[in-house]
């Protein structure tokens, strides 16, 4: 039993080391970027996030940027997946489109691609995993809620009101 605890700690923070090295990666990819000439891609806090969708007139559209078996598990609610975004971007001119994954990485590279394209963007750096750290709600693709979420790889430490799951309860 002792192995499994120690090994769970080990994996939890090898998990944050992963947080932190993402972080620092892409804050030296955005500065060189930035440094170039690029357009710069402004990170959104979980503060910040949970206040703007509070409004209903919110000027923001949050965007899963997550791979179909993640999205299936659970969602941020109020999030559209990226397909659906792609697929009517006229709705949404003139609101910040603000992507979000995992731990960020995938998010700032959309995000990038939008700046890049002239569109208002922000990314939401902490993902579904600060999400979750915050202990804020979340859904299934049904609208139902839900403690399960897909954190990408086990190692990623939640909350334990938050169960991880690899595959979806259901085909979506």
């Amino acid at each position: 039993m002792l192995n499994n605890i120690f090994g769970m700690q080990l994996s939890h923070q090898i998990g944050e080391a992963i947080v932190v090295a993402c972080n620092r990666t892409f804050a030296a990819i955005e500065a060189w970027r930035c440094w170039r000439g690029g357009k710069p891609v402004k990170n959104l806090s979980t503060e910040e996030l949970r206040e703007f969708l509070s409004r209903e007139d919110s000027e923001f559209v949050l965007v899963d940027v997550r791979g179909k078996c993640e999205r299936a598990v659970s969602r941020i609610p109020g999030s559209i997946t990226t397909e659906e975004y792609e697929s009517n971007r006229q709705r949404f001119l003139g609101k910040t489109i603000v992507p979000h994954c995992t731990v960020g990485g995938r998010s700032y590279l959309y995000a990038r691609r939008l700046a890049e394209a002239g569109i208002d963007t922000r990314n939401y750096r902490d993902g579904i995993l600060g999400w979750c750290r915050a202990e804020q709600p979340l859904e299934t693709p049904d609208g139902e809620p839900t403690s399960k979420v897909h954190t990408y790889w086990r190692i990623f430490r939640v909350p334990y009101r938050y169960t991880f799951q690899s595959m979806p309860d259901k085909k979506y």
